[in-house]
């Protein structure tokens, strides 16, 4: 099933879109990719924004689907992340995740989340 991930870095009205996927793009399958763990487990904004980068390249020679650079044009037909199945962000220190609800909160070096 195609799924679409889009990453920030922030939450709220100020964050800033760092780059979309579509594709395989369940958090599962994100830790499966070397980058895609670096970012989970990033605990300041530079390393999370590097490997997100980093992800984005890989995410199609990975057979994964297609990555979306922030210098491209906004990728989906919806104008944000509300209709997104994934969104990725880094604020307060750590990665979040949210599908649309709450968000939750990565637990480093194991894929779980936990409410906030």
């Amino acid at each position: 099933m195609t799924t679409t991930a889009d990453f920030y870095d922030g939450r709220g009205p100020h964050a800033v879109w760092l780059g979309s996927l579509q594709g395989d793009a369940d958090p599962t399958t994100v830790r499966a990719v070397a980058c895609g763990r670096l970012l989970l487990d990033a605990t300041d904004p530079l390393t999370y924004a590097d490997a997100v980068s980093d992800l984005l390249d890989v995410w199609a020679d990975e057979g994964h689907g297609h990555g979306y650079q922030p210098d491209s044009r906004w990728p989906w037909l919806w104008p944000d992340s509300h209709d997104t199945n994934w969104v990725f962000t880094f604020a307060h220190g750590r990665v979040w995740i949210t599908t649309g609800c709450a968000w939750l909160r990565v637990q480093r070096k194991a894929f779980a989340v936990r409410p906030t």
